[in-house]
């Protein structure tokens, strides 16, 4: 994982606690929406072993 992709994921844990549940939505879509888009240009996409879709920590 490049030092980038760290940093994005250091900032959305922050971040994630104190999102609304609609923020969540629109965030678990877009990352929906470019995972397909990269899928679809033939660039592999990774995916955690917990296929859930749950950012909810709770």
């Amino acid at each position: 994982m490049s030092e980038k992709q760290k940093k994005i994921l250091e900032d959305l844990a922050e971040k994630l606690p104190n999102m609304t549940e609609r923020e969540r939505g629109y965030l678990e879509g877009t990352i929906a929406t470019a995972a397909a888009m990269s899928k679809k240009e033939g660039e592999p996409v990774e995916q955690s072993n917990d296929n859930s879709g749950n950012f909810n920590s709770d």
